[in-house]
């Protein structure tokens, strides 16, 4: 259990780094992001959504996160929109890829 849980703090860190690289973010294209860092671990679930400014630069970062990321963790990728997922309790990945295939 505490391994599961271990790995929602490992899978935001590998995420940022991966997303954002050692440039701006914002510079590389990426528009907005969301993730629950503060509950994460509360949540037993982590989840980082990125919106970049078009399908291209999405598709560019989607294989440095997926290169970065934990096994453990599922890369959703709809147009521009980039969602990391992980879960330490149920998975609910699948819940997540309808939502992110509906925007």
């Amino acid at each position: 259990m505490l391994r599961a849980i271990a790995v929602v703090p490992a899978v935001l860190a590998a995420v940022a780094l991966g997303a954002c690289g050692s440039a701006d973010a914002r510079e590389e294209g990426m528009t907005a992001s969301f993730s629950n860092t503060a509950t994460a671990v509360e949540d037993r679930q982590a989840v980082a959504v990125f919106v970049m400014k078009d399908a291209g630069v999405a598709a560019e970062v989607s294989d440095r996160v997926r290169e970065s990321a934990p096994k453990s963790a599922r890369l959703i990728a709809h147009d521009r929109v980039l969602v990391v997922y992980a879960a330490a309790g149920t998975d609910r990945a699948a819940a997540v890829e309808r939502a992110v295939q509906a925007l």
